[in-house]
Formats: structure tokens, sequence, C-alpha cells
């Protein structure tokens, strides 16, 4: 199946059958700006969600397949018509049954959910994605990774290298010792093994670093600029950090975990993998209480920087937080522009609620500029504020929608 790299994606026609509370649905939509109002629980969110499913394969909300499928029906079926910006058709059908995914794209079916993956891709903002920067540092890294993945596929090896290394290098330090800081009697070829694990572990894991850093980096200008645009007229300012222990670039030392961050470019993946074994010699001592690794790729994070000091996490406002995600969420979306010539269909759940009229307005602007946003709002006041920069208004009611622009 040929690549969708440098196709600007339109969601031209949805049809629902059992999926959530809709028991069919067919719609139409344009390019632009779309608005979904409605009361809550009418199934705005369930609209996104399953544009959503035809991208990630799973739901923002964290819910298991079955619970897509509505009550009582023996499964649930996503199609939708979309076309590039040179408007080639592009179909793609997905059945939820039985805990089992079934895939089509233009007639053929996908066996292999790495080949469906990508193609029809999306950003999207909802209630619980605040998580993205509060949450675990997993959530951080895996976007990160997700995203060097789509733009680099030369780097799946490696990623896959640097998982298998970790995986054997945690069972043999396990191994070697069997109750923390005890190490077993006969070790020897135990210790031979987990000395060639941690130069694969080194390896790979020195250019999983240099390509996030650089990731962050590109980034976080685009970032830095959205969040200014989202926030008022000289009020403050957001920067993204890749927070590593591993001195990753001249001067960055090992102070790349304070929230002064890195800025600088990352040196030769050879001296990275160097300072990276480094520190895996000076925590020897430490892996074998705890028999895990503790340093690597697997333990770094992304940093949102208010005013250049501190942690937004701890001394922003919630208003402040949803205007940093959503401006990651932009940035991701202009980065593959800029890269790829791809612009993903942007979905906004509930994305005005604790905002400004002033920082609203702004988000819409910038909105505007998209391909296809689709926005979602229980607030009729809010949909009255979006509707004159919208091509389309949709009100949802009781499971059913209709179009009233």
């Amino acid at each position: 199946m040929p690549a969708l790299h440098g196709l600007a994606m339109q969601l031209k026609h949805l049809r629902l059958r059992d999926f959530r509370n809709f028991t069919r649905l067919e719609l139409d939509f344009p390019a632009g700006v779309i608005v979904i109002g409605g009361p809550n629980g009418a199934g705005k969110s369930s609209l996104l969600e399953a544009i959503h499913y035809l991208s990630y394969l799973r739901s923002f909300r964290a819910a298991a397949d079955r619970e897509v499928v509505r009550f009582g029906a023996p499964l649930a079926l996503v199609e939708a018509q979309l076309a590039d910006d040179a408007q080639r058709p592009f179909d793609a059908r997905l059945v939820l049954r039985s805990g089992q995914r079934y895939l089509r794209l233009n007639g053929s079916d996908v066996t292999r959910f790495q080949d469906f993956i990508g193609r029809l891709h999306s950003q999207f903002f909802f209630p619980g994605d605040l998580s993205l920067l509060t949450g675990d540092p997993a959530l951080r890294r895996e976007v990160l990774d997700l995203e060097l993945l789509r733009l680099k596929p030369q780097l799946t090896p490696v990623y896959a290298q640097f998982s298998s290394a970790l995986r054997q290098r945690n069972r043999t330090l396990k191994l070697i010792y069997p109750l923390p800081g005890q190490k077993k009697a006969g070790a020897a070829e135990l210790e031979k093994a987990l000395e060639v694990y941690t130069q694969q572990l080194t390896q790979a894991g020195a250019q999983v670093m240099r390509e996030r850093l650089g990731l962050v980096s590109v980034l976080d200008g685009q970032f830095s600029a959205l969040y200014s645009g989202l926030a008022p007229p000289g009020g403050e300012t957001v920067s993204l950090r890749y927070i590593c222990a591993v001195d990753l670039g001249s001067g960055a030392g090992l102070q790349t975990r304070g929230m002064a961050g890195l800025k600088t470019s990352p040196t030769d993946t050879a001296d990275i993998a160097h300072n990276y074994r480094r520190l895996l010699d000076d925590a020897a001592g430490k892996e074998a209480n705890l028999r895990y690794t503790t340093v690597g790729p697997h333990r770094d994070d992304l940093g949102f920087i208010l005013s250049a000091a501190h942690d937004l996490r701890r001394f922003g406002s919630q208003g402040q937080m949803r205007s940093a995600v959503l401006a990651f969420r932009l940035a991701l979306c202009g980065l593959s522009q800029q890269r790829l010539s791809d612009d993903p269909i942007l979905l906004l759940d509930d994305a005005l609620s604790e905002m400004d009229d002033a920082r609203k307005q702004r988000l819409l602007k910038l909105c505007a500029q998209r391909t296809q946003v689709f926005i979602t709002s229980a607030s009729e006041r809010e949909v009255e504020l979006i509707a004159p920069l919208a091509t389309a208004v949709y009100h949802v009611q009781d499971a059913s929608v209709e179009r009233v622009k």
C-alpha cells in the first residue's frame, strides 16, 4: 500500500453503526473548522472517538474495544471516506467484534496493524489529555517516540534493539543478584552476558536519546511560538526541554535533569554512548540493590518549563496547562506539515473550557489555519463564539446529529 506522507487528509464522510450510543449514523463533513455542539452525554465525544479509532486503533478514553460496541449489538462499525489535497480517495473500514478488530483500506484487508497505524494522521485533545503534562513520564516518552517513528521509520530497529537489550539486561541483573545486593556464586558467565547487553543498550540508547533531543529542539521552536500565540500579549512563556541524566551536548553535563534543561546541540552518538556507559558503570552498586537498569531513555522525560525557570506542572494554572497541551498538539501538526507535507486532522474535545474568551479566540484563529478541525462544546455560548469561524456546525441530541449551518 502506498504511504500517505505528503498528503493533507480530509474526512469527507463518516458512517457509524452500533458505535457507542449511535445505532446508525451517516455524516458529510467539509474542510475547515467543524463545530459539534449539544448537551453532555449526547454523543459529541463519541464522534471524535470514532475518528480517533481510525488513526490509533484505540480509544482516547482508554476504553476496551467492547465498551464502544452499543449494548446488545454484536459489533461496531466505523467507515470513513477521506480524500487528500489532490482529491484522491482513501476509504477505511473498521469492525470491532468480540474483542477483535477487522480492517480494510481501499477495499483490501489489512492483516498487520502496523500497516495501518499512521495512514490516517490525527492529533487530538480531550479533557484527560492534561495527563500528557501531569501524568507519568512514560506517556510523554511514548508521544515523542511515536512522532519520531512517523518521521523516521528507519529508527524502528533501533527502538527494537534498545527494548530487547533493556529487557535482557534487567533479566540478567536479577539472575546475578537473586537478592538485593547479593551476587550469585559462579556468576561469571552471567556477567559476560550482562556486558554484551550493556554494550547493545548503550549503542541503541545513545541514538534514541540523540534523536529525541533533536525532535524536542525542533518542536520547541514551534511550541513556544504557538503557546505565545495563545497567551495574552506580553504574558508568560512556556518552552520544552528534554530531561535526561546522560550528557548529550557540550557544556550540558549532568544538569539536564534540572529545570534549566538542555538547549545545546547533541554531540556525536559515540560520545553519547560513552557518557551513557559511564553513568551505567557509576550506577552498578545501585543496580545491584535494585536489580534493574536505572539510567537511560526509559527513564527520561519531556519538561514543560514556565518562564524559563519553573516546572509548569507545579506552578502553572489549569488554563496555562491546558494551553500548553493544546500548543503541543498544534506543534505536532505543524511539524508534520513542515517535514512530511501532511496536515493532520485536529480533534479538540471540550478544549475551550477553563479558558477566558480572549484565549479562546486566539486558539480558534490558530485552528483556522489547519486543513480540518473538529471542536466539541456543550456550551451554547461557546458554539456561538466559534460559529463565525466555522465552515459547519452540527448539533447532537439523543444520539442523532443535525447540521445547523
